[in-house]
């Protein structure tokens, strides 16, 4: 948070001075966040029932036969076979080997963290290097048919058009930018991946077992962003943004659910259907995929492959170009325009007194996604120490 990654960090005096602020900054945030806890207990407790209802009735169902397929085809040496034939059409496609032809399949129609999850273990089974891997962290992670077209288009639109608006909007605006980024691949030869490693000896299990893990490390991200959010709606955190983006001309609908989708995707989904956001801000929120879900992908990396403003930069461009696409598209489909209409009541909620204490939220939330990336490596590494302590 205080320029870790830069050339101010090699001076030993500002990068004490940095790591003692930081510090400071994460203990008060914390401390707030245990008061308010304690303050406004029916609104954590609502908002972890939320969390766990979207676990169980969403993402689950979703999400995790799609990582168990994921992981299977990179543990099994599947992707590998695989890749022997679609070798030329990766390569000419994304600058891309063969291997990697499923994960980004699986990464289209599994959802965000299967996607990811893909990559993880291609790098760490040595099919891909660190710059592909990042490139493909950088476009291959977006929502799935199962999200999109049922719970987002069904469920709380109730359009039959929406949800393959937003899919098609969604999964061009990845593919645009996979086929850009084969652009700022190195023209000469690129580095060669290490050796890969042989199959695993029981691939279905390891694939059940990691997937499992993985999907209850995505479930505790989805519950603290759900308590999160509804103890920053209790404050009043999110009235000042609404009326400001109110101020700049922004639609009563959008401005409300705006937040919800840049902190947690499908909470903004939830929140744009019950406020009457417009379609291309649902493709927006589609798109970005918010913080918690960002968090769910870093936890997939000892070390991510790419720096982490990089990545949000092309989630944003992601976000952006689903978004105007989108807009295209809806001259073409009046009931997909029609599934959202504008909130008629305007923008409500509560206004809490205390400002500090919302700002304070808010400064965790920050916090939260600019350290999660680097705790979670630094666990992970402490672990394998212990294992391997040569």
């Amino acid at each position: 948070l205080f320029m870790k990654d830069s050339s101010v960090s090699k001076n030993p005096a500002l990068h004490r001075l940095g790591s003692r602020l930081r510090a400071l900054a994460l203990a008060g945030a914390v401390c707030v966040a245990a008061a308010a806890l304690l303050c406004a207990p029916d609104a954590a407790g609502q908002g972890a029932a939320e969390g766990i209802s979207t676990c169980l009735y969403t993402l689950i169902p979703s999400l995790f036969p799609f990582m168990v397929l994921c992981t299977y085809v990179t543990e099994s040496g599947l992707a590998t076979r695989i890749g022997r034939f679609t070798g030329p059409v990766m390569r000419a496609l994304f600058r891309l080997p063969g291997a990697a032809a499923p994960v980004v399949l699986l990464g289209f129609i599994g959802g965000y963290p299967a996607g990811a999850r893909g990559v993880s273990r291609l790098l760490a089974r040595g099919e891909i290097t660190r710059e592909e891997a990042g490139r493909m962290l950088c476009f291959c992670v977006g929502a799935g048919p199962p999200f999109v077209l049922t719970a987002v288009g069904s469920l709380l639109l109730g359009s039959a058009q929406a949800g393959p608006v937003l899919l098609l909007a969604v999964t061009a605006s990845g593919l645009l930018l996979g086929l850009l980024l084969r652009f700022t691949s190195p023209k000469s030869a690129p580095k060669a991946a290490p050796k890969p490693q042989p199959p695993s000896s029981s691939p279905f299990v390891d694939s059940v077992t990691g997937a499992g893990r993985a999907m209850a490390v995505l479930c505790a991200f989805v519950i603290v962003f759900s308590v999160l959010l509804s103890l920053c709606r209790d404050a009043g955190l999110f009235r000042p943004l609404t009326r400001f983006l109110l101020l700049r001309g922004m639609g009563p609908g959008n401005a409300a659910a705006l937040p919800s989708f840049l902190a947690e995707v499908t909470a903004g989904c939830r929140d744009g259907a019950q406020f009457g956001a417009s379609l291309p801000l649902f493709a927006f929120g589609l798109g970005w995929g918010g913080l918690c879900v960002h968090l769910q992908i870093f936890s997939f990396f000892p070390q991510l492959p790419l720096s982490r403003w990089k990545f949000w930069l092309f989630r944003l461009l992601h976000g952006l170009g689903a978004a105007g696409l989108a807009w295209v598209l809806l001259p073409f489909f009046p009931e997909a325009a029609a599934a959202s209409t504008l909130w008629p009541e305007g923008v409500t909620g509560k206004t809490a007194a205390s400002i500090p204490a919302a700002a304070a939220l808010f400064l965790l939330l920050l916090i939260m996604a600019l350290d999660g990336a680097q705790l979670l490596p630094l666990a992970k590494g402490k672990q394998n120490r212990a294992k391997n302590p040569r």
